[in-house]
């Protein structure tokens, strides 16, 4: 899939805590809804049962802390369409969690290489730094996604004096460079995750950003940025 042709990519919703309540047709208008991992099992079961759906579910894992075959089990029972690897730091972390995806489909009697991989690359400074291609690391790839707070926090970047979402740090400048070129080097799109604000025009000046430097389309932190970004 090409990353040049963002109007063609739904955005991603991030939900922080418990899963939202709304209408399957709002939902729709997503690519996908991000929940952690720690999410009920009837939360997760009630959202994938949606009649109609046409989101992917998906629930986000830690890579230094990736769940063990019954946590992957338990999601994939629960009908979650794919998994977040938050602070990817290198292809070895996306393999090892493409093996165990294997091995919890077949437990839980689901397709092989069904469920996808969406991998929260360049927050992890080493991943930044990894020579090692992510092109054909897994089947299941489905996309990068970068979220420059993160990488500015794991460095050590100051808050930017002007307004946040018009300071950018140098080492969140090459991070979101370096995201999109991954991303065109492995054939998947690059999402960026949206700054966290309930701004109109800053959210408007973001996705203008995140369009021309690359990215296929964004991760919204609230549905107020997402029905923004749906309609842009």
């Amino acid at each position: 899939m090409s990353v040049n042709h963002p109007q063609t990519i739904r955005p991603l919703l991030l939900v922080d805590g418990t899963a939202p309540t709304l209408d399957v047709t709002v939902l729709d208008t997503l690519a996908g809804l991000i929940l952690n991992a720690g999410c009920s099992d009837e939360t997760l079961a009630s959202l994938a049962r949606l009649e109609g759906r046409d989101f992917a579910m998906l629930a986000r894992v830690e890579a230094a802390e990736q769940p063990d075959e019954d946590g992957l089990c338990r999601l994939l029972a629960a009908g979650i369409d794919g998994v977040v690897l938050s602070g990817c730091r290198s292809r070895a972390d996306i393999q090892k969690l493409d093996v165990m995806l294997g091995v919890a489909e077949a437990r839980t009697g689901i397709a092989t290489n069904r469920t996808r991989i969406y991998a929260e690359y360049g927050s992890a400074p080493e991943g930044l730094l990894s020579p090692h291609r992510l092109a054909e690391a897994s089947q299941r790839l489905e996309g990068l996604i970068f979220d420059g707070r993160v990488l500015a926090r794991a460095v050590g970047c100051k808050e930017p004096a002007r307004a946040p979402h018009q300071g950018v740090a140098a080492p969140v400048l090459v991070g979101r460079a370096n995201v999109v070129l991954r991303a065109h080097e492995a054939g998947v799109p690059a999402f960026e995750v949206l700054p966290a604000t309930a701004d109109a025009a800053a959210t408007r000046w973001a996705l203008s950003q995140s369009r021309n430097d690359g990215f296929a389309s964004v991760v919204c932190r609230s549905l107020e940025q997402a029905i923004i970004a749906s309609s842009e």
